[in-house]
């Protein structure tokens, strides 16, 4: 029998070839451990972010709802306001009966047909 120190090309897998081999497996797991936690936490994130938007477009959707009806309810209240206000004017409104003007004084004279002669200032010149 001869023995060949040729090689063969295949090599002989040592207990350290598997040590290590599981080392870098485990590694490896870790690694992609730490990437789904990474992924896991933008996703949480990404979920929080669209439940705030979503409750701020439901807020947004009330808060258009309460304007709208606090508008309605100040224009009745404007028109009930006024309807108010136009009935106490008019109980305290101060009502002063036509004036008389005593024509006897010399200051005061009657206009026309027997008094002073009142025409507009065309007809005034245009005579």
């Amino acid at each position: 029998m001869k023995l060949s120190l040729a090689g063969t090309g295949l090599r002989r897998y040592t207990r350290r070839h598997l040590r290590h081999d599981r080392d870098a497996a485990r590694a490896e797991v870790l690694r992609l451990e730490g990437d789904i936690r990474e992924l896991d936490a933008a996703a949480h994130r990404r979920d929080e972010r669209i439940h705030q938007l979503e409750a701020d477009a439901v807020d947004v959707s009330v808060e258009r709802q309460l304007r709208l009806l606090a508008e309605e309810k100040a224009d009745e209240f404007e028109g009930r306001y006024l309807a108010l206000k136009a009935r106490v004017d008019n109980e305290h409104a101060i009502t002063v009966p036509p004036m008389h003007r005593d024509l006897d004084e010399e200051d005061e004279q009657r206009t026309e047909p027997a008094g002073i002669n009142v025409r507009t200032l065309r007809e005034s010149l245009n005579a």
